[in-house]
């Protein structure tokens, strides 16, 4: 029994398969192929990292059941005989790391699209879904404006669901030659299968609509036939949505009485929740920060407390093994889905079942990877500079020649280079001006909405005490400084601060980055100008501790710096707090009871406050570059001084100033 985890760490058995503890790695994709969606040694790389960070389960990520009628995603790689030699070789990467090798086959059914024609959809083809549908198409997309057109459906006929069921059999078949142990059937979230079982999509009056059972056929035919073709050792997963989250759609109740039906016909019941095709439910098939860990386990719990006999998967926004522990000991669950916490740390399992969570990369929940995708870039993660990159940087190499390396700035750039630097071998000093580590982070120890990110702080922070740096505190760096302690190298990461427009009366604001720990001399009523991601976020912070809360924003929208899932989860938190978002509006005055803005015509426009907080810009704290750049040869500034963004662009290049040094 580990005795860290028990739970977490319990073999389970399912049929002839015992695998080694109750953490699957969830399906997620990388970008990296050709165009006929062949994959490449990178993705080798990817996954069997994954394994070797000890998950029992490595998960290949959406892939169409054919390149015609199913497509999904158009980077997904293409199940065909031609490079079922390289999922053999990923299946072989993921084997050698210890885990089992899985993979989700998928349909688009009624919003697939032509892959085999990459860009459009060729003239006449249709997609195919439960039913026929004439509609057109358009408005926006991930904050997209899309062209509209008219879009024919194509509704199945019982030989058409005899043809997909063949196909995704097909698929299951070769993935079991190539040498993968188990499918996973993408039945939830707006797919074909879950089309076929959601009312929402599902309309027919036929024997395959109308009652759940009677829903429940074609992706049940799907089941049988690929247990027809691949026998009981190749096990079956199905992922379902517990509920669509949307009105007309699938319904709890009715996701139970489905779990039901799938039980004793698949091998594990992989429960989640809402729809990919309706940004809405998406931010809760994807949970954002904005939404409690674990926000989908009720789903799971509810399945198995109906009695429930197959093991049960549950997945969501669970990024901590403390949670994850809890969750099965309680009996919510009997596995555990982990997507973007091993996207953050392939090594999460091995880190908690050694009794070292605070070396665990926390996931942030900031869904850059998913939307970095969606913008057709390869994946990434915000909190870790090696991922999906592996086969390019393998591990951190120890230094070839021992330097003294000095940092300066203990924010999460300067950390992340201390830590890297002391690592690799380097005799390495972290500066800080101030009493403690953090910089701009600190404010997350009072925001229980910036949970994710305090991990992320304290992360680091124990890093830098792991790795042997010597830390000096409320230390101002000099040229003297530099010159005085025969540093060979300096690190610069002394970050940025509050950009002050010249407003006149803006001395009576408080700054963003200040106002959580001075809540007591605010009013009731706070305006907040600047309407990108740090005012919105201070906004919903100020609102949920009872204040009413007006964000003034010059550009037409608020946050245009998020990516689209960060701002549909943080807009759909505005709609249940005292929240008002004034854009188009330049403020111009601001005074002990009033803001004053300009709105595009010129008009003036009061708005009556109690207090005002501003948040309109960071500036780069370039003269410390400045003043250090010639005291020694390798001058090398990081994150914020150089340009005020995220701590993501901070740590990336604190990480990779530490892998330059010799």
């Amino acid at each position: 029994m580990n005795p860290y985890y028990p739970k977490l760490f319990e073999p389970i058995t399912i049929g002839r398969t015992t695998f080694r503890n109750r953490i699957w790695s969830a399906p997620n994709m990388m970008s990296h192929m050709d165009y006929r969606g062949r994959p490449d040694d990178s993705m080798i790389a990817y996954y069997r990292e994954k394994a070797m960070g000890g998950a029992a389960v490595v998960t290949l990520g959406d892939c169409p059941v054919d390149r015609e009628h199913a497509a999904t995603n158009p980077r997904s790689f293409a199940l065909t005989p031609e490079n079922q030699p390289m999922l053999a070789e990923i299946a072989k990467a993921i084997h050698e790391g210890g885990a089992l090798a899985s993979q989700e086959l998928n349909h688009g059914g009624n919003v697939a699209f032509a892959e085999a024609n990459y860009d459009a959809n060729p003239e006449g083809w249709e997609a195919w879904g439960p039913v026929e549908v004439h509609k057109t198409a358009g408005g926006v997309l991930h904050g997209e404006e899309v062209a509209e057109e008219e879009i024919h459906i194509h509704g199945m006929s019982e030989a058409d669901m005899n043809v997909v069921a063949d196909r995704f059999a097909d698929c299951a078949e070769l993935l079991k030659t190539a040498g993968f142990d188990m499918v996973l059937l993408h039945g939830g979230h707006g797919w074909l299968l879950d089309q076929f079982i959601s009312p929402l999509y599902n309309t027919r009056t036929d024997e395959y609509g109308g009652s759940v059972e009677n829903r429940a056929k074609f992706p049940l035919m799907v089941i049988d036939r690929i247990r027809q073709r691949c026998g009981r050792d190749f096990l079956i997963e199905y992922r379902m949505s517990g509920a669509e989250e949307i009105e007309g759609g699938l319904s709890k109740a009715e996701g139970i009485e489905f779990a039901k039906l799938l039980d004793g016909k698949v091998d594990i019941i992989h429960v989640s929740a809402g729809l990919d095709t309706e940004e809405a439910q998406a931010v809760h098939t994807h949970p954002t920060m904005f939404l409690p860990h674990g926000v989908n386990v009720h789903y799971a719990a509810d399945i198995k407390a109906a009695g429930v006999k197959t093991p049960v998967l549950t997945l969501g926004g669970i990024n901590t093994p403390k949670l994850a522990e809890q969750i099965l000991a309680e009996g919510k669950a009997d596995i555990i889905g982990f997507s973007r916490a091993l996207i953050a740390d392939p090594h999460f399992p091995d880190k908690a079942k050694h009794g070292h969570p605070e070396d665990i990369i926390p996931c942030l929940r900031c869904l850059d990877c998913l939307t970095g995708l969606h913008e057709g870039n390869n994946l990434c993660c915000a909190v870790n500079p090696r991922t999906a990159r592996e086969e390019r940087y393998d591990r951190i190499k120890p230094a070839a020649e021992k330097r003294k390396v000095l940092v300066v700035g203990g924010g999460p750039g300067g950390m992340q280079a201390a830590a890297t630097a002391a690592q690799r071998g380097h005799d390495v000093t972290l500066a800080e001006a101030t009493d403690r580590l953090g910089g701009l982070l600190k404010f997350t120890d009072y925001d229980d909405l910036k949970i994710d990110l305090m991990r992320l702080k304290d992360h680091l922070i124990a890093q830098v005490e792991k790795s042997g740096a010597k830390v000096l505190y409320n230390t101002t760096v000099t040229p003297e400084f530099v010159r005085a302690g025969g540093y060979d190298a300096v690190i610069v990461a002394a970050g940025s601060s509050p950009a002050k427009p010249p407003i006149p009366g803006l001395e009576l604001a408080e700054h963003a980055t200040t106002v959580y720990t001075k809540l007591e001399g605010l009013g009731k009523n706070v305006a907040v100008l600047g309407g990108g991601l740090v005012g919105c976020e201070t906004g919903l912070f100020l609102a949920e501790h009872g204040h009413n809360v007006t964000i003034i924003e010059m550009q037409s929208a608020i946050a245009p710096e998020a990516n689209w899932m960060h701002r549909e989860g943080m807009m759909q938190a505005f709609a249940k707090a005292p929240i008002t978002c004034r854009t188009g509006l330049r403020v111009s005055k601001v005074e002990r009871n009033a803001v004053t803005a300009l709105d595009e015509t010129g008009a003036e426009v009061v708005i009556p406050v109690d207090s005002v907080v501003y948040a309109m810009g960071m500036r780069p704290n370039t003269a410390t570059v400045e003043q250090l750049r010639d005291t020694v040869i390798d001058v090398i500034p990081v994150g914020d001084c150089v340009k005020a963004r995220k701590a993501r662009q901070a740590m990336e290049e604190g990480f990779w100033a530490a892998v330059r040094l010799a």
